[in-house]
């Protein structure tokens, strides 16, 4: 019976959601700093925690939710709503996952201590039941790329022991809309569970203007990857990398949900219709 508990306190962490993308944004900035292999394994180990926490401390305050929500319900995401779990173990293991990264980072160096702080903060804040910036329009997708994208780079330079400079701040900047982007692509998925039950950017501004914030930030993303390779000496293995990571998420997040096809003829149609 306990191994069942912890089983489902692990599955809490919803690791699928985010092993394949959020995960390697601090290691990208980790690798590209080179770091040492020890930092690298400290960084991954700090960012699982960090990565985690978003997702319990989301399950966490979203059960009310998450109870109406019937693609959850069925898939068993949130085993807290389900009753499988207590809250007071749930704080427990949150308290867990804030402790070990925020004393790993701390004997590393302080700047990418502030990161990861950072990190945890957004992640609190998008989450926590009296600032709910997931659910205030606007700021819920701004804040989803800072915390996933933005502080995770630079998190994964600075604690490798790289500059904090123009360069990696214009790296920063291409994750930050990246992550925004895979926010928007799941709340257009989920448009119709959340219709009624929580506010969204996508909920507040319609599909239509939805799919072209999709459009707009992603030419914003190119953008700041134009000015990188114009202005910096990139190499072309980091070239190539970049340009797989601006197909690779948007689109691994939407096979994901299994509608990658609805998704690209729904944003064909809206733009017929602009």
């Amino acid at each position: 019976m306990k191994m069942k508990k912890l089983y489902y306190y692990f599955k809490m962490l919803r690791i699928k959601d985010w092993i394949k993308s959020y995960f390697w944004i601090p290691l990208i900035g980790a690798f590209l700093a080179n770091a040492s292999l020890k930092n690298f394994l400290i960084i991954a180990i700090i960012y699982f925690c960090v990565t985690g926490y978003s997702f319990v401390i989301n399950n966490y305050f979203d059960v009310e939710i998450d109870k109406k929500h019937q693609g959850k319900v069925q898939s068993n995401k949130n085993p807290l709503a389900q009753g499988l779990i207590t809250k007071k173990g749930t704080l427990i293991f949150l308290g867990i996952l804030l402790i070990v990264p925020i004393a790993l980072a701390l004997q590393i160096n302080f700047l990418g201590f502030v990161f990861v702080l950072l990190s945890i903060l957004a992640s609190t804040f998008y989450s926590v039941k009296y600032l709910r910036l997931k659910e205030k329009s606007f700021l819920d997708i701004t804040t989803h790329g800072f915390m996933f994208g933005f502080f995770p780079f630079l998190a994964g330079v600075t604690l490798a022991g790289g500059s904090f400079n123009l360069l990696s701040i214009l790296i920063g900047i291409l994750f930050t809309f990246i992550t925004a982007n895979e926010l928007l692509i799941h709340q257009i998925v989920d448009y119709q569970d959340d219709l009624g039950n929580t506010n969204t950017t996508v909920i507040k501004i319609g599909k239509k203007m939805s799919y072209l914030s999709l459009i707009s930030f992603f030419a914003i993303t190119l953008l700041c990857f134009g000015i990188m390779i114009k202005y910096f000496s990139v190499g072309q293995y980091l070239y190539w990398l970049f340009i797989l990571l601006l197909c690779w998420l948007p689109l691994y997040h939407c096979y994901q949900m299994k509608i990658r096809k609805k998704i690209v003829s729904q944003l064909l149609g809206a733009l017929v219709k602009f």
